[in-house]
């Protein structure tokens, strides 16, 4: 009973990470819309500051951070690699396609992982998670032709690189679990500088560009990854990308509250199918580890 007891205080626990960074995620769209700057500038100030963000806690954690590092070998690399892929692809993708469309790709997401944690970690996939996933498909395509009208299908095909670099990264880092992964945000940071460099200008920011630059890097980016890695080593990782929808709900709302970029009607109504699929299946879910068997 003390052991049930344990493991669900930690399951909550990590439930409340997951919220709390798809709460953060969900600030980029309506931050980036308020930062005059090409999508390449943004992208690296984002990195950079970041990078600034990150720096000290790994200093100040040094001897822990250096052992972290020697134990996740190569994983740390892995994830290091398609974070920084992930923090390109998200503000280009941005910059092709209204916030609405793009979050709806992300959608996907949790039903990407639940497969990848299925084939590389052996997680459960259950009958009505793979239900709840053609359901979700189908809310996809309905945002795709919305997309196709709005001539925003390429902003949505570079969201999908996004999805596959957050699921596998999801992976990666409920795989190591057992080791701090935290040194892999500041790795991945240094990588998608050094890629968005050649193509940004960075002396053309405005000090106001840069204070919505440092809600957007230190906190928008660096706090919402430290709460996701940290929610990874409570719950399996189809069930954090799962709460991550939060993000999808929140993000259109808040560039239509703030910027009156009011999503189509066929997105929504994607939308709405994505996140009632996700829910469903989340109920489902709690019941079977309730020990009741989902109907």
């Amino acid at each position: 009973m003390k052991t049930q007891t344990r493991g669900g205080s930690s399951a909550a626990l990590g439930a409340v990470y997951a919220v709390g960074a798809a709460m953060l995620f969900s600030t980029a769209g309506v931050i980036v819309r308020r930062i005059d700057l090409p999508a390449w500038d943004v992208s690296f100030w984002r990195s950079v500051l970041l990078i600034a963000t990150i720096s000290p806690l790994l200093i100040l954690r040094h001897r822990q951070v250096l052992g972290d590092i020697r134990d996740a070998g190569i994983s740390l690399l892995l994830s290091a690699l398609v974070l920084a892929g992930s923090f390109i692809s998200f503000i280009l993708a941005l910059g092709m396609a209204p916030v609405a469309n793009v979050l709806i790709v992300f959608g996907a997401t949790p039903f990407i992982t639940a497969l990848l944690a299925r084939a590389f970690l052996r997680e459960p996939l259950h009958r009505h998670t793979i239900l709840a996933m053609i359901a979700a498909a189908a809310g996809l395509m309905l945002s795709v032709v919305s997309s196709v009208q709005a001539g925003a299908l390429g902003g949505m095909a570079v969201a999908a690189i996004v999805v596959l670099c957050m699921s596998s990264n999801y992976v990666i880092v409920r795989h190591r679990r057992d080791v701090g992964m935290q040194p892999a945000i500041a790795l991945a940071g240094l990588l998608s500088a050094l890629v968005a460099v050649p193509f940004a200008e960075p002396g053309n920011a405005t000090p106001v560009q840069l204070l919505w630059l440092l809600a957007l890097g230190p906190g928008q980016l660096a706090l919402g990854l430290l709460l996701y890695m940290a929610s990874l080593k409570h719950i399996p990782a189809g069930r954090a990308a799962l709460l991550g929808l939060l993000e999808l709900v929140l993000g259109p709302v808040w560039v239509w509250v703030f910027d009156g970029e009011r999503p189509s009607n066929l997105t929504l109504l994607g939308g709405a199918v994505v996140i009632g699929a996700a829910a469903v299946n989340v109920w489902l879910d709690s019941r079977l580890a309730s020990g009741k068997e989902p109907t």
